[in-house]
């Protein structure tokens, strides 16, 4: 099996990282935000990043990135960690194809770092990858998991996609003319990716899901992360006063939607946007719930420092990698 793989050697002493992306993203999720798409192409990531004003003056646009962000495969380089991770050969098909590529990667990862524990770290499908895998896998190397917004009951977010266009015709009035098609193609696409074969296998009820509710073993180490802010992305849009509207998603999908209808996911204090904080804990692990989108809560600098805690911990207690 041919695979995008990307290895860095660190110090001897500390444990392999392996990272695994999302559902739609490739691997500059972990290495260079910048270059990194998402939803299948249909964004750069960075806008789902954005949390201010950009300085450039565009009539419309998404706002702009902390220079100073840094994705978790820098953080753990800077402090020594051997690090794997792949770009998904099929990013929005079925996840077995992941499955057996993390397969080949561990395959790597033993070859090149024999006898290493072995640390796995998966961002929202990815974290649900890794627990497929070890569940059908016996792989006593593997120390400890880490998800991250990973949607572990599923998410009904699918079953919303039919409010996408509607929810675009509530911006239409702040922004300009010429920028319509674009929102209208970007929602239409958006659409589409969440009706794909892939989303539907993150259905609650799904034969996946239920498939993945078995308790894995007690000897593994376990951490994950769910977000509260349902803060996607924001549009702004600059008048001709000189002002700006700001409006952020899902704030235009909820007035879409009938009253009473906006789900976990959408809700303030329960959700990432696509993933709900309740359905992001993984059973037996030690959980923390941060105000964080679904993408911004793999580049949050707090929920790092645990990260290298946790997979410090067995180095501070003196036991052996």
């Amino acid at each position: 099996m041919k695979l995008s793989l990307k290895l860095h050697r660190g110090k001897p002493d500390l444990p392999v990282v392996v990272l695994i992306h999302g559902l739609g993203m490739n691997n500059y999720f972990w290495v260079d935000p910048e270059k990194c798409f998402v939803l299948g192409g249909l964004a750069p990531l960075t806008i789902f990043l954005a949390d201010r004003l950009d300085s450039v003056g565009n009539t419309i646009s998404f706002g702009s990135v902390d220079p100073q962000i840094q994705g978790l495969w820098s953080c753990l380089k800077t402090c020594g960690f051997s690090l794997a991770s792949w770009t998904q050969s099929q990013p929005l098909g079925p996840i077995q194809y992941a499955i057996d590529e993390l397969k080949a990667t561990l395959d790597r990862v033993r070859k090149t770092w024999p006898n290493k524990a072995i640390y796995i770290i998966g961002h929202s499908r990815g974290g649900l990858i890794a627990r497929r895998f070890l569940l059908e896998e016996n792989a006593g190397d593997i120390v400890g998991l880490v998800t991250i917004c990973s949607p572990h009951s599923g998410t009904g977010m699918a079953k919303f996609s039919r409010y996408l266009k509607p929810a675009g015709i509530l911006v239409e009035k702040i922004i300009p003319r010429k920028s319509k098609v674009t929102l209208t193609k970007a929602l239409n696409r958006l659409s589409t990716f969440l009706q794909s074969p892939a989303i539907a296998e993150l259905e609650p009820e799904s034969e996946f899901i239920v498939s993945i509710q078995k308790k894995l073993s007690g000897k593994l180490r376990k951490l994950s992360f769910g977000g509260t802010s349902p803060a996607l992305f924001q549009i702004i849009a600059r008048l001709p006063s000189g002002n700006h509207k700001v409006v952020k998603f899902p704030d235009l999908l909820a007035r879409a939607l009938p009253a009473g209808h906006l789900p976990r996911e959408l809700t303030p204090g329960l959700g990432d946007a696509l993933v709900s904080a309740e359905s992001a804990e993984l059973a037996g692990s030690r959980h923390y719930n941060f105000p964080d989108n679904h993408v911004k809560a793999a580049y949050d600098n707090k929920i790092h420092d645990i990260i290298l805690d946790f997979v410090s911990e067995r180095l501070r207690a003196g036991k052996e990698y």
